[in-house]
């Protein structure tokens, strides 16, 4: 499976065992992937990094991972895994020793756009103005 298939921010947007209040507690509940195979997650009171890992289980994308963090400034951790159609990512959140419970996310727009393309982003770079680090030297010094 292609990475671009969940590279981006997910929006949580229903758990079977919280209601949306629950999960939006401290910031909108969401689930980010980078390039690399990590990650962060951000639901009620937890804030945890996640490590990823993407399979074909027959024939649909599924993104599994493990997660580390605080509860409330206590350790946690967990796993989860997803099925990735479209742009609706469904699955099941574990809590080590806790709660466990179905979830839904959604991508967000800006991300379904930068999934969607084919280009690379490339960093931009500006010519440099001739004379301009001369004069900002000359006033550090000054």
């Amino acid at each position: 499976m292609d990475r671009r298939m969940v590279v981006g921010r997910w929006r949580i947007v229903e758990a079977g065992a919280w209601d949306q209040g629950a999960l939006d507690l401290v910031v909108p509940a969401h689930i980010t992937f980078d390039r690399r195979g990590l990650g962060e997650m951000q639901l009620i009171a937890i804030g945890a990094s996640i490590d990823y890992r993407l399979e074909d289980r027959s024939g649909v994308p599924v993104v599994e991972f493990s997660w580390s963090g605080c509860d409330e400034m206590d350790p946690t951790s967990g796993r989860a895994w997803a099925s990735v159609v479209g742009d609706t990512m469904r699955g099941m959140l574990f809590i080590h020793q806790g709660d466990e419970s179905s979830f839904v996310a959604r991508r967000e727009r800006r991300d379904h756009e930068m999934a969607r393309s084919n280009k690379a982003r490339q960093p931009t770079s500006r010519p440099r103005r001739s004379g301009s680090r001369g004069k900002a030297t000359k006033a550090a010094r000054g």
